[in-house]
């Protein structure tokens, strides 16, 4: 560990996405005695050497030092690392102590550093590593060639001060832009004798005969009707219910970053915000009347995706007829019965003919991967993590071994998007159950969008019956997006990541917070009847509420952002 002085003060610096940073503007790491192979070859260093990087270590990974990933990267580059491993849940506390100690590793991997922290140890207290030298062909190949399948994406990364604090997650996944979405138990509609409801109306009435009409068939009106969690992947009935009164990109998790999912959107070119429209409200009456009539699961609005998926799963007969996330591993055990047989459906048409999906942009993850600027290994870490930014690289690191857990396309094959295959999978990726023998969540790599749809599937219709098989997931996921919410989505309406300088950052961070709060917990209020959402007294006190609590300044200083960087 190496030691430095340390200041604790989170001030938010961000950057217009246009700036693109032509060369660090701080002083380089330290120097070190290390001899490096050519550029491009392995390993790296002509003698080993060992470094010490700090990792947030998910459940599916049960010792990064151990793992067999680890132990390849080794042997392949030279180059050893001490991991010094923070459980997941812990990692943002952690993190925090360990930039107050003055007590630092080498490198930070998996904490997904935000701007405000990248600004006050990186443009500030100047301990962080600047990285724009690395942000060239010459340094990272491999980075910058997956870079290129997101445009803007190194603008995104670079801070206030021009300089570039840490590299990138890339994920470009296509059922990730549209992941609110809702799936349906089939058996219960076929049982029932009932269609897959298009309207709200047609919802409601389904929910009632699943809860009415014993569709498990075991005698008791034991069967929920519909189910999610606040906690999980989009696991929240109402991201997905209110899309059909008003545009609404809502996270009512307490804990969800202020600046995102709080309900803004964009209208004719002007930062809004559904929170206060008789639209929305009109939503929240919706979702409460399902909710007083025992149509949601009560526990909806308070549980994590682990207890949605122990209520799908630990009854002996199925009892959720519908449930909410970003694919159905979020609420079903993978390859189970259950799992098998919930469907996707399209958003529902309101009473007024709106019918959304929400839009999830896929921009580049900052703050994976951050450096010390006391390192005397920078150069070695670079070139590390630039080999998991290639596709061998970032299939070994997310899914396994070639010819055990994946392979290479052979000719003839055909991709998810319909194109020529490249890689095909040979076992299921499980991200859920622990195991030593890859990282499967990626941190520095690139699972860029013609990697991810370039996975090699046979075509396949639901009619096939191993369409739905979770071997089947990725295309299943691809064609439900594709057919039954990119036809609903709208870009245009979508808020897009907004940069704020020191001083209004200064000025509005806790500000933002309270504002976001009080929405997210007015929301779930309204929805469980603990505010009256259909009293006029109540509704108008709320929407005072939000002027008093600066909503109109939070607008028209997301306005400024917006037109600093979009206009």
């Amino acid at each position: 560990m190496k030691k430095t002085a340390c200041i604790v003060l989170l001030v938010a610096l961000l950057l217009p996405a246009n700036l693109i940073a032509q060369g660090s503007k701080d002083a380089g790491p330290a120097k070190s005695s290390v001899e490096y192979t050519p550029a491009g070859t392995f390993p790296i260093v002509k003698t080993p050497i060992t470094v010490d990087i700090m990792v947030a270590q998910p459940p599916c990974v049960e010792d990064y030092n151990t793992n067999r990933f680890t132990k390849y990267m080794e042997e392949k580059t030279g180059i050893k690392v001490n991991y010094i491993m923070i459980p997941e849940q812990a990692a943002t506390e952690k993190l925090a102590l360990v930039l107050a100690s003055g007590d630092y590793p080498d490198a930070f991997l998996g904490f997904a550093i935000n701007n405000e922290l990248e600004t006050t140890y990186g443009a500030q207290e100047k301990l962080f590593l600047p990285l724009n030298k690395y942000y060239t062909p010459q340094w990272m190949p491999n980075m910058m060639k997956a870079l290129d399948q997101f445009p803007g994406g190194v603008g995104f990364m670079t801070n206030i001060d021009g300089n570039i604090y840490s590299v990138p997650r890339l994920e470009g996944c296509y059922h990730c832009s549209n992941q609110a979405k809702m799936f349906v138990y089939q058996p219960f509609l076929d049982k029932l004798g009932l269609k897959t409801p298009t309207t709200t109306d047609e919802f409601y009435q389904v929910l009632k005969a699943i809860k009415e009409q014993d569709p498990n068939g075991n005698g008791k009106q034991d069967e929920i009707p519909l189910a999610g969690s606040i906690i999980g992947w989009s696991d929240q009935v109402e991201r997905f219910l209110l899309n059909s009164f008003i545009y609404c990109d809502l996270d009512t998790n307490i804990n969800a970053n202020a600046d995102d999912n709080v309900g803004y959107m964009m209208v004719n070119g002007k930062v809004d915000t559904a929170m206060n429209k008789d639209a929305y409200r009109q939503g929240l009456s919706y979702v409460n009347k399902l909710y007083k009539e025992g149509l949601i699961y009560n526990g909806s609005f308070t549980q994590d995706s682990s207890q949605l998926t122990q209520l799908v799963e630990s009854s002996a007969q199925p009892v959720v007829g519908f449930a909410t996330g970003g694919w159905r591993g979020q609420f079903a055990t993978i390859g189970g019965e259950r799992f098998n047989h919930f469907r996707a459906i399209a958003p529902l048409k309101g009473p007024k003919g709106v019918q959304y999906t929400v839009a999830f942009f896929q921009n580049p993850e900052i703050g994976q991967l951050v450096l010390s600027s006391e390192t005397p290994y920078a150069d070695a870490i670079m070139r590390y993590f630039d080999y998991m930014y290639s596709p061998e690289g970032t299939l070994l690191q997310r899914n396994g071994f070639q010819g055990e857990a994946w392979d290479w396309a052979t000719p003839g094959q055909i991709g998810l998007d319909g194109k020529p295959a490249v890689w095909q999978q040979l076992t299921l990726w499980n991200d859920k159950d622990p195991q030593n023998d890859t990282w499967i969540q990626t941190y520095a790599a690139a699972m860029t969008p013609a990697l991810k749809n370039g996975l090699a599937k046979e075509p396949s219709t639901p009619s096939d019956p191993n369409y739905y098989l979770p071997e089947n997931n990725e295309k299943t996921l691809y064609d439900e997006t594709s057919q039954l919410y990119k036809p609903y989505e709208d870009t245009s309406v979508e808020v897009p990541v907004l940069k704020y300088t020191a001083d209004e950052s200064e000025q509005f961070s806790t500000v933002k917070r309270e504002l976001a709060n009080y929405i997210r917990q007015s929301a779930v209020k309204f929805m469980v009847g603990s505010l009256d959402v259909n009293d006029d007294k109540v509704w108008n006190e709320y929407v005072a509420n939000l002027d008093k609590l600066q909503m109109k300044a939070v607008l028209n200083l997301m306005q400024t952002a917006y037109n600093r960087q979009y206009k």
